[in-house]
């Protein structure tokens, strides 16, 4: 059995996560504001910092998984920017040689469909996010979280999918994915369900329901178990039909220009 690091795993999906993988009979470590072996705040450098450290310290310097779930919605858009985005990264980057000394080792970053069914992203954030730049992300943030939250969450699966096929990472024998929900019933969702549900075709949900915890945990364990082995740099939609209601020709699509076909078997 494995050693996990769950950061946000005191509620909704990282909570349903922790139990799905103890049931399995791994150890977690989790990570988060409360009832959490380690205590940290992501939103700032210096917790992300205590973070990395303690968890090495826990961790007794090896993990074998790491879902980097932390994330809020509101109500501070430059917040939702720390802590979505640049949080998720420092805790998949500084915690990459732990997984480098554990077995089978994979790291899934949770994204949203948000970064799909929300149009016109300041793409002026996302770079920024991209770019590393903190400060001049929180300054782009704008007013409203909902935006933040959606383009924090593009530039996290842009992110992963640069990252992943790098020598850090798939050279270096660790697979590094991401899952994108869509409307789920956690404690972060529960005042806005109906009125999304009610929204129709400004966002669909064919199955015509909230997802449950639950079916994004054991998406996660999956991705985790060495049965997930071929998965590299995959953001995968879990959200009712959603992203394939609204952007069913967007992708996959052909890519402009002309390069060398790759070898298939």
């Amino acid at each position: 059995m494995g050693k996990i690091v769950i950061t946000g795993s005191a509620g909704g999906i990282g909570q349903a996560t922790r139990e799905r993988l103890v049931r399995d009979g791994h150890e977690v470590i989790g990570v988060d504001l409360r009832d959490a072996e380690v205590i940290a705040d992501l939103s700032t450098a210096e917790g992300r910092g205590a973070m990395i450290d303690a968890v090495a310290a826990a961790s007794g310097g090896r993990i074998d998984g790491l879902v980097a779930g932390a994330g809020i919605s509101g109500p501070d858009p430059a917040e939702v920017v720390s802590i979505n985005y640049f949080g998720a990264v420092a805790t998949i980057a500084g915690l990459r040689p732990l997984l480098v000394n554990g077995a089978d080792p994979s790291a899934v970053a949770v994204s949203s469909n948000s970064s799909t069914a929300m149009p016109d992203l300041p793409e002026d954030l996302v770079d920024a996010c991209l770019g590393d730049d903190e400060a001049e992300a929180r300054a782009l943030a704008g007013t409203e979280p909902i935006v933040a939250y959606a383009a924090s969450k593009l530039a996290l699966a842009r992110w992963v999918r640069r990252t992943a096929v790098g020598p850090d990472w798939a050279g270096s024998r660790i697979r590094l994915n991401a899952v994108a929900p869509g409307l789920i019933d956690t404690p972060m969702t529960a005042d806005m369900i109906e009125v999304v549900l009610s929204l129709g075709d400004l966002y669909p949900i064919p199955q015509e329901r909230a997802g449950r915890p639950e079916e994004v945990a054991n998406l996660l364990a999956f991705l985790l178990s060495p049965e997930a082995g071929f998965f590299c740099g995959s953001v995968v939609f879990m959200d009712g039909g959603s992203d394939a209601a609204l952007n069913a020709d967007a992708w996959p699509a052909s890519p402009r220009g002309s390069r060398p076909s790759p070898a298939v078997s």
